[in-house]
């Protein structure tokens, strides 16, 4: 996906999530915005037909979601702007707001070797106590590294590795 298509879906999704007031009621329309994008895709091939007028693609939105009201006038605002192509995108970007709204940050956490779980337990409350936030990781395993460990939460790549430790010391070293 290209910059000006991930910009819009974080418009749009920041437009959608924007219907919430409360937490509870972001994470209903999270739902109903789930529910009508996994129907959505078993239509999705007729919805994007360059053919169909607007007016038959929102006949055929109504029928197939007429029992998620906000979803349903959502993604007739996306099939108008011609943007339906940016549903599944726009559907990620509102998971990741309810999570902040929820207090969770999500992390991939890179190390040498596989971490046993009192060890993932201490790096995600590290990185909780870092960001505030509860952190929920998903764990990679990188030889290269040779040791230490990478973290990616919220935009931030935080590089205790020991390959990055060395080659900061051989460039100091060529200098």
């Amino acid at each position: 996906m290209n910059a000006q298509n991930r910009i819009a879906a974080a418009r749009y999704a920041a437009a959608y999530d924007g219907l919430s007031q409360t937490l509870e009621q972001a994470e209903q329309n999270a739902q109903e915005l789930a529910t009508a994008t996994h129907i959505i895709n078993d239509v999705a091939e007729v919805l994007q037909s360059p053919g169909l007028p607007a007016a038959q693609k929102k006949l055929i939105l109504n029928e197939a979601l007429h029992e998620l009201p906000k979803a349903r006038a959502f993604i007739s605002v996306l099939i108008d702007a011609k943007r339906l192509n940016l549903l599944g995108a726009i559907y990620e970007h509102v998971q990741t707001l309810l999570e902040d709204r929820q207090g969770i940050s999500r992390a991939i956490i890179t190390t040498a070797r596989v971490l046993s779980n009192a060890q993932r337990a201490s790096a995600q409350e590290a990185l909780s106590i870092r960001y505030g936030k509860t952190i929920q990781a998903d764990f990679e395993v990188d030889p290269a590294l040779l040791g230490g460990l990478t973290a990616q939460c919220n935009g931030e790549l935080l590089d205790g590795s020991l390959k990055t430790r060395l080659e900061k010391l051989r460039q100091a070293i060529t200098k």
